[in-house]
Order: structure tokens, then sequence, then C-alpha cells
């Protein structure tokens, strides 16, 4: 479905034709239903909801940057000459640091073998790599020279760290992207996602919620929570059939 058309529809079943301007435009509406799509992802952890996101990074990286990501499950390291290797989930960087007992930067390089959740906030969040400048242990930390822009950010750490440009495919599941439609000179600039494309209805459900929750309308946000519940629940007996079957079709 289109999502300015959807955008539309959420303003005519909520009645609040203020949140769209007179050529369907956002005004105010995009804020409700990118709301309700974040609280669907976070609903499933099955099918769209995975995902596989390939990076190329140079030898000596160790930070791989990965947006939208929600949890890591796999990593795999992998060029012309290794082939593919599954990285070991040290779980923590905590632990990846009790491995090797120096800073991951310094690390010999090699052949990665290990990754964890990386942990990209300094603490005070002001901090840069100007006022962090000639400190010892940070080079695993997300730095601006300026200013802090860590809070966006997601991803992972690899030790050791890559002697040679690898792929590194991380695995998991994301969320889904913001969605926005945008009119200039007659057309339309819009993105998708699985909710607008596979499930409009249900996002609708979702967005509704939302708006009657940030107006405190108890009664309408149950009424909409427990029609949600009623359509993600058809969504998990669905996936959890797929599952079923794959794992009795490998098993004989």
């Amino acid at each position: 479905m289109d999502y300015y058309l959807l955008r539309k529809k959420f303003c005519e079943m909520s009645g609040r034709y203020d949140l769209i301007n007179s050529d369907y435009t956002d005004n105010g509406a995009d804020f409700y239903i990118n709301a309700g799509q974040a609280r669907l992802d976070r609903m499933q952890n099955t099918g769209q909801m995975k995902a596989k996101y390939v990076k190329q990074v140079a030898a000596g990286t160790i930070k791989v940057y990965v947006a939208g990501l929600r949890s890591v499950h796999k990593v795999w390291a992998g060029n012309s000459t290794e082939g593919l290797i599954e990285l070991s989930n040290a779980g923590t960087v905590e632990y990846l640091r009790s491995l090797y007992e120096k800073q991951l930067g310094d690390i010999d390089q090699g052949t990665p073998a290990w990754f964890a959740p990386a942990i990209l906030r300094p603490f005070p969040d002001s901090s840069t790599s100007t006022s962090l400048s000639g400190y010892y242990d940070i080079d695993d930390l997300q730095l601006h020279a300026t200013i802090p822009d860590h809070f966006t950010y997601s991803g992972i750490v690899i030790v050791p760290p890559p002697d040679s440009t690898y792929y590194i495919s991380v695995y998991g599941t994301f969320y889904s992207p913001t969605l926005s439609a945008t009119l200039l000179a007659g057309t339309w600039t819009q993105t998708k996602s699985m909710w607008t494309e596979v499930h409009p209805s249900i996002l609708l459900k979702a967005a509704l919620y939302e708006l009657e929750s940030f107006y405190r309308n108890t009664e309408g946000a149950k009424d909409w929570n427990n029609a949600l519940m009623v359509d993600v629940t058809g969504i998990d007996h669905d996936f959890a059939d797929q599952e079923s079957y794959d794992i009795n079709q490998m098993g004989g």
C-alpha cells in the first residue's frame, strides 16, 4: 500500500485530518505511524524482522556499525582467500577484554575469531575525540571530533582486528525503515516496509493505538490493542508453523 494513502487512511479512521495537509503530506501523522511500526517490530522476532547486513571492512577494523540493529544472532567473516568463518559470540565486550587484556585496537591483527555487541556510548555523553585525546582504551567507543554522535549508533566489535579486507555478515533482527512520503512536483517519494506492503491494516491499528495512548484515552487504546493482538498472534502462528515444518523436513 502506498504510504501516503496509508497516512490518509490513518487520518480518516482517527478523524484527525489536522495531522495531514490538504495534499496528503505529513503534518504530524508520521509520528504515530512510525511509533506504531516500531512497536510492531518489537513484538516480532521472526520472519521479515530477521535480516543479514553485509559490510566490507579494512584491515585493523574493530567496530562495525549496523544501523537499525535490534539484536545480533550470528556473525560471519569472509573473503576470497579465507572463505567464510563463523565468529564465536563473546557475549560482552568485557569478556573480550578478559581474553586479550589490552585495548582492542592493540590486539595483533589476524583472522577475526570473536564478536560481541558493541558498547559505543561514552560517559559523559558529551565526550568527544577531542576531549578524550590521548586517552587509553577508547578505541571501541563512537567519538566525534566536536559533538557527541553515538546516540543513534549500534553495532559489534570484532577481534582479532582483520589483517586484510574482509566482508562481515551480521545476522539478526532489525527495525523496519522509518516511513515517510514527500511530494515534489506531483511525484511522491516514499519508503516501504514489510508492514506497509504485507500488513497495512495491522500497521494502521498499531498507529491508532499509539494515538489513543498519547492522548490518554485508556479505553480507546485498550480496544485497539486487543484488536492488534489478535492479528499479531495470527502472524506468530504462521511463523511457528513454518519453523516447525522446516525442522521436520531437516529431521526426515
